[in-house]
């Protein structure tokens, strides 16, 4: 279970993230003039409509946006009192899926013949869960029976249940985030240390005795040295389409990627081939600049939150969505075995885009109240909320270190210094 404690928001916080705003948007534009390049073939070969899944993408972006506005309006630590039940929500989610979803790609991972995809929300659910629980920890998280068993436990648990549909790539990046969620938590190296290797050796044995991991890897090693010889043709031609791209590109809607036949869901898994090989290396470095912009403003957000709470679900959604895109274009260039992760806020995918806007909206929440200690306004801290130490990502002698707000100094002498006015005597006048 997970312990909070009741508290107060500032009455007037201040005001929104508008850089992380303005890049998110930028991102989104861009998603829809991508959408539409590399899927206008593909909609009239498969259902007489070029504008098929550009429509479908703006319904989608449209739902996202009303979506981000609500959450962006609700106090942030509203989630951390309801994070149990939509924990338990998600992991049923994940659990029916695999009985009753529906079945794409040799894999069931969705609902609705391909709508829904309950990973996707489940991913920042789950963020928020290990919010609230590593908050209520505080320095405990060291103690192996607090900290690390719990938390190993419940990884594995929410691992085991994607890796069934299967969906390995999205095991590997809630794991991936929560780890670091982990260690900024104040998690011992060593702690860190025997998660990883429990990871590694989990992945490693599901590569090995999973057909549908294994071939995808095998053909993956035996290209590492050479992409354009891989059997694995998805990424041979995805290298390819990035060297046509060139250094300017080929011009928005004069891409062979997108033609059909030739990448498989390139409107959503393999985009970024489609961005490199119509915007060529300056448009796929806007693109890789955009998401460096977004981890910054992220991360602000983390360091400046008042609470632990949101210093955590900050880091988390930021260290989630920028894992994610880094996969996705990591694929793209052969640094990655092919997985079914979309590029966030570009790919066409209805839950993927939802779920990143509601994300986002989080991250603007919190950022209203960034700041509030220094400018001499409320925080959940100053109102009623009992918080534990504040950690940063420091590392002087081994220990997260507070912050200048909750650190109290030892007295040093038990006198008290007397008043300036009185301290001084005033020296004699001379005759």
């Amino acid at each position: 279970m997970v312990a909070t404690t009741k508290s107060r928001m500032p009455a007037t916080p201040g005001t929104y993230d508008w850089g992380l705003l303005s890049i998110v948007m930028v991102l989104c534009g861009l998603g829809i003039v991508m959408v539409f390049s590399a899927s206008y073939a593909w909609g009239f070969k498969d259902y007489d409509d070029p504008y098929y899944y550009v429509t479908r993408q703006l319904i989608w972006g449209g739902l996202g946006l009303a979506v981000m506005i609500v959450v962006a309006n609700i106090p942030y630590t509203v989630w951390e009192r309801w994070s149990v039940v939509l924990m338990a929500l998600a992991l049923l989610a994940l659990m029916a899926v695999v009985a009753v979803g529906s079945e794409r790609f040799n894999a069931t991972r969705t609902y609705f013949g391909g709508s829904v995809q309950p990973s996707e929300p489940a991913k920042i659910i789950i963020v928020m869960y290990i919010s609230a629980w590593l908050a209520s920890k505080g320095t405990r998280i060291r103690d192996v029976r607090v900290g690390l068993l719990p938390f190993s436990v419940l990884m594995g648990a929410i691992a085991v249940l994607i890796v069934a549909q299967p969906n390995i790539s999205t095991a590997i990046l809630i794991v991936a985030t929560a780890s670091i969620m982990f260690f900024i938590a104040g998690a011992e190296m060593k702690q860190l240390l025997v998660v990883a290797s429990g990871g590694a050796a989990t992945f490693w044995l599901v590569i090995r005795y999973s057909t549908y991991a294994h071939d995808r890897v095998a053909k993956y090693m035996a290209s590492l040295w050479d992409p354009m010889q891989s059997e694995e043709y998805q990424v041979q031609r995805a290298v390819e389409a990035l060297i046509r791209g060139g250094l300017f590109g080929q011009g928005v809607g004069n891409s062979q990627a997108k033609l059909p036949g030739y990448l498989p869901v390139v409107w959503s898994d393999n985009i970024f081939a489609v961005v490199g090989e119509e915007m060529g290396l300056l448009g796929a470095l806007l693109v890789i600049f955009l998401f460096a912009l977004l981890a910054y403003f992220g991360l602000r957000t983390a360091l400046r939150a008042p609470d632990n709470f949101g210093m955590l679900l900050a880091t988390g959604i930021t260290a989630s969505l920028t894992l994610q895109a880094l996969l996705n274009m990591a694929v793209i260039v052969a640094a990655a075995p092919p997985t079914g992760v979309t590029l966030p806020f570009i790919s066409y995918g209805g839950s993927s885009l939802v779920t990143a806007l509601a994300a986002i909206g989080i991250l603007l929440n919190i950022s209203r109240y960034t700041g509030s200690a220094s400018t001499g306004g409320s925080t959940p801290a100053a109102t009623g909320k009992q918080t534990h130490a504040r950690f940063d990502f420091g590392w002087r002698d081994r220990w997260p270190r507070l912050s200048g707000a909750s650190r109290r100094r030892p007295a040093t002498n038990s006198r008290k210094a007397a008043p300036a006015s009185t301290s001084r005597r005033r020296a004699p006048a001379r005759k």
